[in-house]
This record gives structure tokens, sequence and C-alpha cells, in this order.
């Protein structure tokens, strides 16, 4: 079955510079000891004897709070900031990170739009892009981006999100080269390395899913890996490894998997799909219970979804398998055609293969055949 891809933001600032300084010597010295450069812009700011330095003094005080998870302090900072240099683009961008970073989305495109309204700025342009990717308004998005790279071709970053503008478009083939630029332009960025998966999958080439994913894991490849994007690429080969592979093999690799990251949704998913292969559907039952709850709300593919619904059709739940295949026809239509065959198979030839003739046929055969009505994908 093919999943729509997550994907996964990526904002500017700060997260593709090059390696900063262990300490701070200057307000201006961007280390990550960001107390000490706090109290560096402090003192920088209470010596400023023109209004430039003093906004200069408080940007880099509100970008060393927000990058130290102070939104509510790089908030105000940067206000007090604009009221020196109004017309600063740079600022305005700082400010709308910081929005996003309290996601609050609609607050950081009003900042980011305000950021271009003075200037013509790249940062300004690719922020937006994000911005617009968080409402899926991938023309937008796409737009946006074009501009940030009409300043600067060789910006990694707004080669990566027009890669994920394109995919939200339907345009995966088209995506690639974009991820491919971004990685060739900063070696080891793992986040276009975890979109370029995405596209590969929105394209059913789960094997090279699979030999990016290897690519991106071995040792040097990502110089400072971020663990929750390296969970992530590991859960994207492990559900790509899922589509060709032997279950025993793939059931292995899950195990594997959940031993380092025990709530991984793509890992519970899968071992599920082995105990229900194995005629197990109560342990894969209880394996799910963190599925079902999700606690953490993180993306739920349509495959999660069409798991639990095996699970609640095997052990009689019928209203609840019912809302579970509702739910993955939701998350990706194209399992509809996938359903529609099987119901045929049942003798429920669905009027139409769109989802809600499909979804009728459904609650029949549910209503004939009970738990003897299994569509499994």
């Amino acid at each position: 079955m093919r999943c729509r891809p997550a994907l996964f933001p990526l904002l500017a600032l700060g997260l593709l510079a090059p390696a900063l300084p262990a300490l701070a010597q200057t307000c201006e010295d961007r280390s990550p000891d960001y107390a000490a450069r706090i109290t560096l812009c402090d003192q920088a700011y209470a010596e400023a004897e023109t209004e430039d330095a003093a906004a200069l003094a408080l940007s880099l005080k509100g970008e060393a709070q927000r990058l130290s998870g102070d939104l509510d302090g790089a908030a105000e900072t940067l206000a007090q900031a604009l009221v020196h240099t109004p017309a600063n683009a740079w600022v305005w961008v700082e400010l709308g990170n910081v929005r996003y970073d309290q996601r609050d989305i609609a607050g950081a495109l009003a900042h980011y739009s305000a950021a271009l309204a003075v200037e013509d700025y790249g940062d300004a342009w690719a922020n937006r892009a994000e911005a617009w990717w968080e409402f899926r308004m991938g023309q937008n998005c796409s737009d946006d981006a074009d501009q940030a790279l009409r300043l600067n071709p060789q910006y990694a970053y707004a080669n990566e999100i027009k890669g994920r503008c394109l995919i939200d478009l339907g345009r995966a083939e088209e995506a690639l080269s974009y991820f491919d630029t971004a990685i060739s332009l900063a070696p080891g960025y793992q986040n276009a390395y975890r979109n370029k998966m995405a596209a590969l999958a929105d394209l059913d080439r789960f094997q090279d899913v699979v030999a990016l994913a290897d690519e991106a894991l071995r040792p040097g490849t990502v110089p400072n890996s971020n663990p929750a994007i390296e969970e992530d690429i590991l859960a994207r080969r492990l559900l790509a490894l899922a589509k060709y592979s032997p279950m025993n093999m793939v059931g292995a690799e899950a195990e594997a998997l959940l031993r380092r990251y025990p709530q991984n949704l793509a890992a519970v998913n899968i071992k599920a799909r082995a105990l229900i292969a194995d005629q197990k559907p109560q342990e894969a039952d209880a394996l799910t219970a963190t599925l079902r709850a999700n606690p953490d709300g993180l993306p739920m593919e349509a495959v999660y979804f069409d798991t639990l619904a095996q699970i609640d059709v095997a052990l009689g739940r019928l209203d609840d398998a019912f809302a579970n295949y509702e739910a993955a026809l939701a998350k990706d239509p194209d399992l509809s055609k996938i359903y529609a065959r099987k119901l045929s198979e049942l003798g429920f030839l669905p009027l139409s293969n769109a989802p809600p003739g499909v979804l009728t046929a459904l609650r029949r055969c549910m209503d004939v055949k009970k738990a003897a009505c299994l569509i499994a994908s």
C-alpha cells in the first residue's frame, strides 16, 4: 500500500550554520553557550551608543534566547529591537522563527511577510515557504522557495524546502533533484535525506528508500546527527523494507528497532502485522495500545490504521474496525483500489473504487460476514 509521506520541517536560521565556537567572547560570537551570549549582549546593549548598535545587541540576544528555549523572552527582546530598527528584515525573520517555534504558524507567516515588506531577503522567502508548507499550501510554498532560490540558487535549505513543496504538489520525481542539490551543498544535511526518502516512497521506489537510509545512517555521513531524525529515518527504512521483504526478516528488524526505541510507531506496526500473520490478534492488540493512544500526537500513516482495523476485525470490534478502515482511506485514498479488489473477492463488489463506494460495500460486508470480512492491505 502507498502511504502519503509525512514530511518534516527544518527552519534555516541556526540549523544549517557552520560549527560554532565553544565560548562566546563578544555578543556577536554565536557560540552554543547561550547564557554567556545573553550576558555579553546585555553588556553590549548597555554600552551601545547608536540605534544600530542597540538593535544588534538586542537581536543577537533574542536569537540566543530562542535557541536556549526561552521563547517568551526572545519575543520580548526582539520586539524591543524592532523599536530601534523597524526596517531590519533579519529581526523580523528571527521574530518569525520564535513564533514558529511556539507553533504559532500564522504569526510566523505574518512576521516573515513583514520582513519581505522591508527587504527582498532570502531567509524570509525560505522561511515563509516553510510556513506555507505547514498550512499544506503547496503552490504558495513552491513560489516562495523559488524566490529564495532566485536570490541564491546555492541555498541548501531553500532547495530542501522546494523539494517538500513539490511532493505536496504531487511532483515527487521533480523533488528528488532539489534534495540532491541540498545534500551536495550541505553534506550531512540529515533532513534532506529524510525527505528525499519520503519522495522515493511516494514514487513506490522502496528499495531506493532503504538504500538511501543506509547511506544516511552510515558513520560519517551525518556528522552531527539529530536523534529524532535518525529514529524517523530508521522507521521509514523499516516501512519501506516491509513492502518487498519476507515478514520474518521485517519482523526481526522491527524487534531490533523496538529495543532501541520502544515507542517507535513504525516498529510497533510491523511487529503487530507479524503477530496478525501468526494468528495472534490478542498479542497484536496489546502491542498496539501505544499506536491507538499515540500520546505524543505523532504522524499516523495509513498502514497504521489498516493494521488496527485488522486487529479490530479479528477481535470482533467491527465498529472500531470500520472507523480505522475509514481513517486509512482518508489518509491514503489510493487504498480504495486495494480494498475494492479484496471486497470483490469476498462477494461485495463496490459500485465504484472511490472511497465512499468502497466504504458502503465494506459496511455491507461487515453486516453479513462479521469477523470474516477481512480486507487486509
